[in-house]
């Protein structure tokens, strides 16, 4: 089959799935956050059924020096628009997860020397075995569903191993395998160990670094220490690149993942090092409001009230909802009451 017939292929079935469950009231459109143009690019050609779009789109966004003037990687953002196709939130998620796993591998076997299809299949099945399992605590998994989850993370393992030779030729594949690894609570060391094989691959898939990190939060079975050194082994691999940087990313993430509003009394980030990171985050990429508010929200966690009023006053009314934490609007308040009062 000639790879226009798959594209056309893709666009009947996709649709087809879509206007069926759009019929049946199961497309759940949430409105969406403004989107990287990358990122819309990626997802829309997805739904397209573009591959050959998406191929190419891949294989430039590896290049060297892909980087946003915010400082993040473009191959973050391009893939932020497959993971919205992937993991489009449905009523009934079995059939359109059973069609996402076979039309990536119909792709992938109509493109069998291509690193970025096998690692988007194995991906695919990824998303299917994660549904059944969910975000949650092991408590409100339904029992029935941890056996249909590892099955399908032992499909995408036994993909990835079987065309390993081509797949892991992508850092792309070692992002899929680690999420794979960390459902079969496979050691710490070797998180780690694939993470540094995908960055010999592309060593600006900085991703790779934050993956792992998630694996060793509490709620997946780590603890502070853990995290904290491989944040302080993450910032050494990167500072030529970012000076202290990466400290302050990765712990801005774990503040998102875990530790939230308590993230200076339940873990080891030191404030004196996130504050470097951001100002070295800054004279390298001074283009980033988010980046700014950022800024502002944990100095007040930190309780250093001169750098909050610099920063906040830095930020005017380009106020940007997501970096404060969960109910952003009482941080934003709290925070500016804090800073103001005798």
């Amino acid at each position: 089959m000639s790879s226009q017939a798959s594209i056309a292929g893709w666009r009947r079935v996709v649709l087809s799935v879509t206007l069926a469950l759009a019929a049946s009231g199961g497309v759940a459109r949430a409105a969406e956050p403004v989107l990287s143009p990358i990122t819309v690019a990626s997802r829309d050609a997805f739904w397209a059924g573009d591959f050959d779009e998406i191929e190419r789109q891949n294989a430039y966004f590896r290049q060297p020096g892909r980087i946003e003037p915010s400082g993040i990687s473009q191959i973050y953002l391009f893939r932020k628009g497959l993971n919205i196709v992937l993991k489009n939130k449905v009523e009934n998620a079995e059939p359109y997860l059973k069609e996402l796993d076979l039309l990536t591998l119909q792709w992938a076997n109509e493109h069998p020397k291509s690193a970025f299809a096998h690692a988007l299949h194995a991906d695919a099945l990824l998303t299917h075995a994660w549904s059944y399992r969910g975000g949650g605590y092991v408590k409100d998994v339904p029992p029935q569903a941890w056996k249909d989850f590892h099955a399908y993370l032992r499909r995408a393992a036994e993909y990835l191993n079987a065309h390993a030779d081509v797949a892991l030729t992508d850092s792309y594949a070692h992002a899929v395998l680690i999420q794979v690894a960390k459902g079969m609570e496979v050691s710490r060391e070797q998180m780690k160990a694939i993470a540094n094989d995908g960055l010999k691959r592309n060593p600006e898939d900085f991703g790779l670094y934050f993956a792992v990190q998630e694996t060793l939060l509490p709620k997946w079975g780590g603890d502070a220490r853990a995290v904290d050194d491989y944040i302080k082994y993450a910032t050494e691999q990167t500072r030529e690149r970012f000076g202290q940087g990466m400290y302050t990313r990765m712990y801005l993430n774990a503040a998102d993942d875990q530790f939230g509003h308590m993230l200076f009394e339940n873990s080891y980030a030191d404030w004196d090092k996130m504050k470097q990171g951001f100002e070295d985050l800054m004279a390298r990429y001074p283009d980033s409001p988010s980046r700014l508010n950022s800024y502002a929200y944990m100095a007040c966690l930190a309780k250093d009230k001169d750098t909050f009023l610099k920063q906040f006053a830095k930020i005017g009314k380009r106020i940007d909802r997501e970096r404060w934490g969960t109910n952003p609007e009482r941080s934003v308040e709290g925070c500016r009451r804090w800073a103001t009062s005798l």
